[in-house]
């Protein structure tokens, strides 16, 4: 047990709790020299036995480790690790200001000039980090405090990995925040200092949009959409700061800054070697057909209490067998109208009005069973969605810790119980996204028959969605059957209008009609293989037109 003071921990006296979440962040001094530190001390659930407790104890001090081998001015300072009987402690430097998120939250987006000192700042820290084979593996807005004058510091190392030493983490556990994951993570892959800069792309979007790049209404959308989706330019963000925002979050680490130093550069340098084209294509309005105005402006005639144009007073003119005045000399009198005829007889007005007296009857009848009917679904809806949303939620846990069958099995439950609540339609989207995930790994593995099942799973749930058509595209392709491959393509190119699959299914269009029109070329027969090639043309990107359009060229000499 401990026997320190709970004044006190270790050597420092505590002044008070500043913060506390998974751990508790006191203000301390540290009396030997007088100065004033924030304390860490570790706090572990009391449910938490065994090896799941080792490992807490264990990856405390990874933290204090991580953090204690960097000395850099956007780091924050870690002055000791330590152990006070069974209360364990790192002690660090105490900083004043606010987290970037609490900034976020008073101010909204930041100003340009503030976003790009700040991502050069934690450029410069992570890239010290990473020489010194730290990765942070957690960065967001609440692990990074503003200072006073406008530094910043990387903060909470708390899941940091040390390269070159075993991995506390077993493989295919997820560590890190949702929205700031980079896709090697959301796969429980094995990640490098590439992943902290997809990280701080994401982190960089978010200051300049005030929103985050990747979002959704639960973790399983959230992460589908970081593996599959292409976020929208944040809005007001020069075409530069565009590129390097895009760069540093490509799902390819390859296609990533292969380094937080070359990121810098790109935002010091407002440079990118990715450029980012964005659609200024605008609608104009068509002329009018005619000149004048527009509807046509008919003459002013005058009219009769009945609208019909009074006759004109000039030669030849009808008379107006309607006008007022005196009748002419010439004029018989006419005969009195006779009185008028009833239209029904009154047993035909009897006979209606009682057949509209039965039609309105069964109408109201019609209406209060529609009434009954959607009062006892509303109700049927209202008493399970409880049990439906426990299902939902429990799926997500069970998502969280990796187990996608379980997971799905859960959220069917919830489908089964309340197919017509929120929790219900959430519960669909999440299936249809974990499907959407299997493909693209199937995809990436080249296997077919898994890969198709998926694909055909996704269009069953979602015919006029572009991810199923894109998959099974994807699938007959690498089977042989290219004329169906096409046809699944050009059905994700109209589902998906620009979106990701629908970009990917065009450039896969590209391809297979290009390669058919050098077949076609190479075998003499010009006219087809440039008719190969002007199909390719409809789907070409601005970077793939002059290639094809060289090979038309080439073909018609």
């Amino acid at each position: 047990m401990s026997t320190s003071s709970t004044n006190t921990l270790g050597k420092y006296q505590i002044i008070r709790e500043i913060a506390r979440s998974n751990d508790i962040v006191y203000e301390a001094l540290d009396p030997s020299i007088n100065r004033r530190i924030a304390l860490k001390e570790l706090q572990i659930p009391p449910d938490l036995q065994g090896s799941a407790h080792r490992e807490r104890i264990e990856r405390f001090w990874r933290e204090g480790k991580a953090a204690g081998r960097l000395s850099h001015p956007n780091i924050v300072t870690i002055y000791e690790v330590g152990k006070d009987g069974d209360r364990h402690f790192i002690a660090m430097e105490y900083l004043e200001g606010q987290t970037l998120r609490d900034q976020l939250k008073s101010g909204g987006p930041l100003p340009l000039k503030q976003v790009t000192d700040y991502a050069i700042q934690l450029c410069s820290a992570l890239s010290y980090a990473h020489q010194n084979g730290v990765v942070h593996r957690d960065i967001k807005p609440e692990n990074v405090q503003v200072l006073p004058g406008g530094y910043v510091k990387l903060t909470d190392f708390g899941i940091a990995r040390l390269m070159g030493e075993p991995s506390i983490t077993q493989d295919g556990q997820v560590f890190g925040t949702p929205s700031y994951m980079s896709p090697e993570q959301v796969a429980g892959k094995h990640i490098d200092q590439r992943s902290d800069v997809f990280s701080l792309g994401v982190l960089v979007y978010e200051m300049v949009a005030g929103q985050k790049p990747f979002t959704g209404d639960g973790i399983v959308t959230i992460t589908y959409n970081i593996m599959n989706m292409e976020p929208t330019p944040p809005p007001g963000a020069p075409p530069y700061l565009v590129s390097v925002i895009r760069k540093a979050m490509n799902k390819d680490p390859n296609m990533r800054y292969q380094s937080a130093d070359d990121m810098a550069e790109d935002i010091k340098n407002q440079n990118a070697s990715t450029p980012y084209s964005m659609d200024t294509t605008g609608y104009g309005m068509a002329p009018a057909p005619l000149s004048g105005s527009w509807p046509p402006q008919q003459p002013q005639v005058p009219i009769t209490p009945y609208g019909t144009p009074l006759p004109s007073t000039g030669a030849g003119a009808s008379p107006d067998p309607f006008a007022q005045g005196s009748p002419s000399p010439s004029a018989a009198p006419l005969p009195p109208a006779p009185p008028p005829q009833p239209i029904m007889s009154a047993e035909t007005r009897n006979f209606l009005g009682v057949f509209l007296l039965m039609v309105a009857l069964l109408g109201m009848l019609g209406f209060a069973i529609w009434a009954v009917g959607l009062a006892f679904k509303s109700y049927q809806i209202a008493s399970t969605s409880g049990i439906a949303q426990k299902y939902y939620d429990q799926g997500n846990k069970i998502y969280s810790r990796g187990d996608l069958p379980a997971a799905v099995e859960q959220w069917s439950n919830a489908i089964r119980v309340s197919p017509d609540s929120d929790s219900a339609k959430k519960a669909r989207e999440a299936i249809f996204n974990i499907s959407a995930t299997l493909a693209g790994q199937y995809l990436d593995q080249r296997n077919v028959e898994p890969l198709k099942t998926e694909a055909k799973a996704l269009i069953e749930a979602g015919p006029d969605r572009p991810e199923g058509h894109y998959y099974m595209g994807a699938g007959l392709y690498l089977a042989g059957d290219t004329a169906k491959s096409v046809s699944e393509y050009e059905f994700a190119v109209r589902f998906g209008g620009n979106d990701y699959y629908a970009q990917n299914a065009r450039h896969s269009l590209v391809t297979i009609y290009t390669y058919q029109g050098d077949q076609l070329a190479g075998s003499g027969r010009k006219e087809d293989a440039i008719a190969a090639y002007q199909k390719a043309v409809n789907y070409c990107d601005s970077g793939e037109l002059p290639t094809v359009q060289g090979k038309i060229n080439s073909v018609g000499r």
